[in-house]
């Protein structure tokens, strides 16, 4: 009777600690999404809604806190020395996250080796927007008034971000020359354009498309290889300056060593999280598409994307020490 009460237990003790049922009891308490950027701008707006429709899912409160600065590294810092238990993930704009492996020199963790990837959640084009004082109504306008008047003002959510790095790719490839002025975060810039601080900013559709539909600013392109269908009228700067495309790239990174099995279950997570129709409506009206990609798969898109824009960096010289 001892053997078979001994070899029952065993099964039960070997079925509750099996890798499936961890996964099954994940999350037991709330989980923390540290953005990288403050309020109001894209990769803030993406994780709140897809915070909100995960916690209706998951059982358990999934919360959002924002850790800005540095060009996204602060958060990252900090989600990088968190205990591996999926408790505590980045949620950031996974384009600026590769830029930083070629930018910084002095990094306190390594982009790839200390993150496992989890998920990516959508990507939304840049959009390229000026002040009306500026006279431009077009990007043909803008690079022939930037010629004539060399330095103008040119406006990113921090050095090093996807928003700066496609901001020193436009200058690039149209010829000219600008001033480059960083700012802590998607919305600041634009904020600072608004009082005519500066002449123009690479910014986020959320933090900028409002003030273009009340005609406070002048929306002259999208960073995107096509028109976006909620955005018809906004050309694609590729029509009049070739080759400009960057986007925030939405996505969620776990500490190094976080256990496969958590990975797997979080993933599947923010997939349905993204696909909820609230999470399409916002995501729609921010020209913002979800995607879906296993963790696997992400990792080698974001080894992929180091390669392609440390290019970037190296052909335009910006580094942060």
């Amino acid at each position: 009777m001892k053997r078979i009460i001994s070899s029952t237990m065993a099964l039960i003790l070997g079925a509750v600690c099996s890798p499936f049922a961890l996964a099954q009891a994940f999350p037991a308490k709330p989980i923390r999404l540290i953005v990288a950027f403050p309020t109001g701008g894209a990769t803030d707006t993406f994780s709140r809604i897809t915070a909100a429709e995960m916690t209706k899912s998951v059982g358990q409160q999934v919360i959002v806190e924002n850790r800005p600065g540095a060009g996204t590294t602060i958060a990252a810092e900090f989600v990088s020395r968190a205990p591996p238990d999926g408790y505590t993930l980045l949620f950031t704009d996974l384009s600026t996250h590769t830029i930083t492996a070629s930018l910084y020199t002095k990094l306190q963790y390594h982009p790839l080796k200390s993150f496992a990837a989890v998920a990516p959640v959508n990507s939304s084009p840049l959009l390229l927007v000026a002040h009306p004082s500026v006279g431009a109504k077009s990007v043909r306008e803008l690079v022939a008034l930037a010629k004539r008047n060399p330095g103008i003002t040119f406006g990113n959510s921090g050095i090093g971000t996807v928003t700066h790095m496609t901001a020193e790719k436009f200058r690039l490839r149209a010829g000219i020359q600008v001033t480059a002025v960083s700012y802590k975060g998607g919305s600041i810039p634009v904020i600072a354009l608004l009082s005519g601080e500066i002449a123009m900013v690479m910014a986020t559709v959320p933090a900028s498309i409002p003030y273009v539909r009340q005609g406070k600013l002048v929306a002259l392109g999208l960073a995107a290889p096509r028109r976006f269908p909620t955005l018809p009228d906004i050309p694609t700067l590729g029509e009049t300056v070739k080759d400009v495309e960057g986007a925030v790239f939405s996505g969620v990174l776990a500490p190094a060593g976080t256990p496969q099995n958590v990975i797997e279950r979080l993933n599947a997570e923010f997939a349905k999280a993204s696909d909820t129709p609230q999470a399409r409506e916002i995501f729609a009206a921010n020209a913002a598409e979800a995607i879906k990609m296993s963790p696997a798969a992400l990792k080698q898109e974001l080894e992929r994307d180091v390669k392609t824009w440390a290019e970037v960096v190296k052909a335009t010289g910006v580094r942060v020490d």
